[in-house]
């Protein structure tokens, strides 16, 4: 067969259209929604994992106001992430205090330094605290920043 037939042979033929359709419908389309889907699974876990360790820090806050120290609330806090990829970061915990008062059954709260006393005898104290992870993406997509920083923040009232 000469090269002239040979071509018209491949313009004429219809076997394996379908295939080639299916092949470039899985590589064009396919691939990037699972890399995609990969990606935001490894999000989600991630943020799952930040939230836990909040979870941790603000209940160990919470049981053990005398002794909760930034450090203690840290190893806290790291060791509910645990020591996958990325790693936590943490803010200094922020303690912000409040004199409460009670009028017509409404509580108000106004600001105080800590350790101040309030007229009106009660003192409410309460530790903010902030966790974060800067997550890069295995296949980043061109939509999403990359790394993209994950955040988890919470508040508790320690007295």
């Amino acid at each position: 067969m000469t090269r002239r037939g040979l071509i018209a042979a491949c313009r004429r033929a219809r076997r394996g259209s379908v295939a080639v359709e299916a092949a470039l419908a899985i590589v064009f389309v396919l691939t990037p929604l699972c890399f995609g889907a990969a990606d935001l699974g490894l999000t989600f876990a991630t943020q799952a994992r930040l939230d836990q360790a909040m979870e941790a820090a603000i209940l160990f806050a919470w049981g053990n106001p005398t002794s909760a120290s930034p450090s203690a609330i840290q190893t806290v806090a790291q060791s509910a992430y645990g020591t996958a990829a990325p790693s936590l970061a943490m803010t200094t915990p922020v303690l912000a205090c409040y004199c409460l008062t009670i009028a017509n059954g409404q509580e108000t709260q106004t600001a105080s330094a800590c350790g101040a006393t309030c007229a009106s005898g009660q003192m409410a104290t309460y530790l903010a605290l902030s966790l974060s992870a800067s997550l890069t993406l295995p296949m980043p997509l061109p939509a999403l920043p990359s790394p993209i920083t994950l955040t988890s923040a919470g508040m508790v009232r320690i007295q």
